[in-house]
């Protein structure tokens, strides 16, 4: 279980953010410059919050009144960054194998291989991150991601630098590896359709305050009111079966 209840002053708007979710996928739904992205950095230990507690299952990760700040290197949380953050001097295989540093170096190849294979990226193995496809790319950070079986994954605007074609594409091999994995996953973006197709609940930042998560379907559904009200039909679309 993941249990967030943060502030933090930024620039221009102090960020309040209340999240609760027991499994599966929660989307963060919110404009850019919202405090999407700063919310999943201070659950990851990135950024500190002012004040607050972040809870994980049954550690404290996080708890400004007791002084408790785990570093981020020991919440066991796996962070996916919008540009994938790959080591460019490292192939795809070794990026993954940087993953698996719990394990002995004898085991790791295997299970690198086992990973690659899952990811469908294993004839890539000895390519460099330079010489991917944004797809590719994506597909090598979340194995690296699934390799350090963390209990938590962030996903932070997975899907923005992917054109549409590719976005179809991948959002079902996520979606499914995401489940297979069975750990709660928290993902922020921008875009309705892309939390429509992956997230279970959804919850909305707007002027920096979150709101109680909704189920995806009675989110669309708001959202789809909304552009109605306006004379709009909205592209979005809901198909996780």
């Amino acid at each position: 279980m993941l249990y967030v209840d943060i502030k933090k002053r930024l620039s221009s708007y102090e960020l309040c953010v209340h999240l609760e979710s027991d499994g599966g996928v929660l989307g963060l739904f919110g404009v850019s410059g919202a405090g999407k992205s700063m919310t999943l950095k201070c659950i990851a230990g990135i950024e500190k919050p002012d004040s607050g507690v972040i809870r994980l299952n049954d550690r404290v990760l996080f708890d400004s009144d007791r002084h408790i700040c785990v570093r981020p290197q020991e919440r066991a949380v796996g962070y996916l960054f919008q540009e994938y953050a790959l080591f460019p001097n490292m192939t795809v295989q070794g990026n993954i194998i940087v993953g698996l540093h719990r394990l002995s170096r004898a085991e790791r190849p295997a299970q690198a291989q086992r990973l690659m294979e899952e990811f469908r990226i294993a004839h890539l193995a000895h390519k460099r991150p330079d010489n991917l496809s944004g797809g590719e790319r994506q597909r090598t950070a979340l194995a690296r991601i699934f390799a350090s079986s963390p209990e938590l994954i962030l996903l932070d605007e997975p899907f923005s630098s992917l054109d549409t074609t590719l976005k179809c594409e991948l959002i079902p091999m996520m979606r499914e590896a995401i489940a297979a994995y069975g750990k709660g996953c928290l993902m922020v973006s921008h875009d309705v359709a892309e939390l429509g197709a992956v997230c279970d609940y959804v919850a909305t930042i707007t002027g920096g305050v979150s709101s109680a998560a909704a189920e995806t379907d009675a989110f669309m559904e708001d959202v789809r009111r909304k552009y109605e009200s306006l004379g709009v039909t909205p592209m979005i679309y809901r198909s996780k079966e």
